[in-house]
């Protein structure tokens, strides 16, 4: 939306500044554009990119289609924001926008000479823009939507997460929660997953009421009415009115919505790449490579996505969370996977060496130990 908005105005812009341009350009010392020149470069523009436009979508939706089929569902709201993507459609739909309003312009008379050769200017600089674009949408079409596309996709988003949580593994909530009964128990509105949540709003909402909030979960928790989600501890006693506000106040700060995100919830990109590869490893689809495409994606996220040195540090005192299992990196992501090809010897080959890799590189080395030979255990029983 904001890519057409840009560019919607920008072409406007083009329209405008060619009608207004008799004041600044005398007619004499451009030569003289005729109209029908103008008219027809526009007629190519105003039909060739509406065209282009409805295949371009077409094909986008095709390609979603197929990443949601060959990969998974959970795939698509990555493609979908995918910027190359959009900005090649807007660049489009402009396009089409400033060829019909400066055929309008054109068909009303309002360019003088001076006009007409700032229009045609403007228009080849459309066109040589348009030209490159294509090319680039061309090599973009021929990657969008494959399998491999996806899986790059899922690894870089999962590796984002993940080497925001090394760096701040809680968030930056520094707090211990503190001992004794809670003043107030906050339960989600609604059923679904905690998502994520502002904790510089929460923090700064603690210390205004000199308070202490506890997160029982961290993001990707799947929750329900009756679970409590936070508690508040207050150093001083707060009045029931004042308890009622701040609870509304923190239901604004956390967020709970029907899917998982990628954004604060590291273990959601771990879950959706070995999706990917339990689809490859069933038995309509049987691709191994690709299985092994997606073993390697997992192995890469967990052992190369480390925290940036750079990152800045945060530490709020009036916050705390309870931290679930790292073990669960591991355990969610690669237990399916090895429950799926336990008849298929590559397969299970693959994962006992990228687990013996993470074992080697990972600093619980007995979790990996363990891992390795329940799936050695399970394999011969097959």
């Amino acid at each position: 939306m904001v890519y057409t908005s840009t560019w919607g105005f920008i072409s406007d812009f083009f329209s405008l500044f060619a009608t207004a341009s008799r004041y600044f350009i005398p007619s004499h010392a451009v030569p003289n554009i005729s109209i029908e020149t103008l008219s027809s470069l526009l007629d190519i523009i105003a039909s060739s990119m509406l065209a282009v436009t409805t295949f371009s979508l077409s094909i986008m939706v095709a390609a979603f289609a197929s990443t949601s089929s060959s990969g998974t569902p959970r795939a698509y709201k990555l493609m979908m924001n995918d910027d190359n993507t959009r900005l090649a459609i807007t660049s489009f739909i402009s396009a089409f926008i400033y060829a019909v309003i400066a055929k309008i312009a054109l068909g009303l008379q309002y360019y003088g000479v001076s006009g007409r050769f700032v229009l045609f200017v403007s228009t080849i600089l459309v066109l040589i823009y348009l030209i490159v674009t294509l090319i680039r949408w061309v090599q973009r079409l021929s990657q969008l939507g494959t399998l491999t596309n996806a899986i790059s996709k899922i690894e870089t988003a999962a590796s984002q997460a993940l080497s925001t949580f090394r760096a701040h593994p809680n968030f930056g909530a520094s707090g211990q929660k503190p001992l004794g009964e809670s003043q107030l128990k906050i339960h989600p509105k609604q059923t679904g997953y905690f998502t994520h949540f502002v904790i510089e709003s929460l923090n700064l909402l603690a210390q205004t009421h000199n308070a202490h909030i506890h997160l029982a979960f961290l993001p990707g928790k799947f929750v329900y009415p009756s679970l409590v989600l936070i508690e508040v501890f207050a150093e001083n006693l707060i009045d029931d009115e004042e308890l009622k506000n701040l609870e509304q106040q923190i239901h604004e700060y956390v967020i709970i919505e029907t899917n998982r995100s990628f954004l604060q919830d590291p273990r959601f990109g771990l879950l959706v790449m070995s999706e990917v590869g339990q689809k490859a490893m069933s038995a309509a689809i049987n691709d191994v490579g690709s299985a092994i495409s997606a073993i390697n994606a997992l192995t890469r996220i967990i052992i190369d996505s480390q925290p940036d040195p750079e990152q800045k540090t945060f530490n709020f005192s009036n916050i705390s969370v309870d931290m679930f299992d790292i073990r669960e990196f591991i355990n969610s992501s690669f237990a399916p996977m090895a429950r799926d090809c336990l008849s298929n010897i590559e397969l299970n080959q693959r994962i006992i060496k990228c687990l013996s890799m993470i074992e080697k590189m990972y600093l619980n080395r007995n979790y990996g130990k363990l891992l390795m030979k329940w799936h050695m255990k399970s394999w011969h029983a097959a």
